[in-house]
């Protein structure tokens, strides 16, 4: 097995604080179940050119280490190359890495790289942009550029910039105008979030895993109905307390495996997928990559509830 390990050398910052995780402990570890590994830690800016240049290589699989933007930047490289993507979760959240059931301890997750078995999942793309996730307009997507903006002009943690920014957007809710099609029907809403994910989110919010699968070859929409504050908390709530966020009274949610957003006021609507800001202008095309990307996966559980 030929592995090329990239590193996004700004992520992993609760593994790195615990004194055991390097670059070089990374590599180690590794080489104590058999395998040899190029290891290359790196700057955000430059994890795609390290990644493409890795495909140039062929190995058997590269394997990521960072937060859910950076395993965006690297499936969008990998689909339907026939080499694997390899998940070591050290990001935030790590959304992708939990749908995979991938272990939070990186010694763990390497345990699994080194001996899963490889899995087909689906990939989504909005106007050629891949995300594994999710991909929101509006509410979310606007406090995501603002958590931006306060950690370039003041260096805030990511944590504290994004909180401001959401009570920032809270206080100013506006409502998207959007001309929405599914399947060929077409119908006009006014929302202040819309959210189209790569398969359904069926689990409930604060589990380890929130969607069963991530091979059932379908996009979700979801579009929020609230125009007030007092809805707007009550939406949340309900997302935080009923057994899946579907359950909830204001969110609409149906599949699809082609979807086209158009803002109907002209004006720029604010994009963000896996939870990073993309500079791409309505109308918007969604669709769905069935079984495009191959992922190392644990050998005991499939991406599959």
């Amino acid at each position: 097995m030929k592995l090329i390990v990239i590193i996004n050398r700004e992520a992993g910052a609760a593994a790195q604080a615990s004194g055991d995780f390097s670059p070089k402990a990374l590599a180690g570890e590794f080489a104590s179940r058999g395998i040899e590994v190029d290891v290359r830690a790196v700057a955000p800016e430059a994890i795609e050119a390290t990644v493409r240049e890795a495909v140039g290589l062929h190995p058997t699989a590269v394997v990521i280490g960072g937060g859910d933007g950076t395993v965006r930047s690297a499936a969008a490289l990998l689909s339907n190359t026939g080499m694997a993507l390899g998940v070591l979760p050290l990001g935030t959240l790590n959304h992708f890495a939990k749908d995979l059931r991938m272990p939070s301890a990186w010694r763990d997750a390497v345990a699994v790289l080194a001996w899963g078995v490889v899995r087909e999942v689906d990939v989504a793309e909005v106007n050629g942009h891949v995300f594994v996730n999710n991909c929101s307009l509006g509410a979310y997507a606007e406090a995501v550029r603002r958590r931006d903006a306060l950690r370039r002009q003041r260096g805030h943690g990511k944590w504290l910039a994004m909180a401001q920014a959401a009570l920032a957007v809270f206080r100013r809710l506006r409502r998207l105008r959007l001309r929405i099609v599914v399947a060929g029907v077409e119908r006009h809403v006014r929302t202040p979030l819309v959210v189209v994910a790569n398969n359904r989110y069926s689990g409930h919010v604060l589990d380890v895993s929130m969607r069963g699968r991530l091979d059932e070859g379908r996009l979700w929409l979801y579009t929020a109905h609230v125009h007030r504050h007092l809805p707007v908390l009550r939406l949340v709530w309900q997302t935080l307390t009923r057994h899946r966020p579907d359950a909830a009274d204001a969110l609409d949610s149906e599949p699809a495996r082609e979807i086209t957003i158009e803002s109907e006021a002209g004006r720029p609507v604010p994009v963000a997928a896996d939870g990073e800001l993309l500079a791409i202008k309505t109308p918007l095309v969604f669709r769905i990559r069935a079984r495009a990307l191959r992922v190392l996966a644990p050998p005991e559980a499939s991406v599959k509830k």
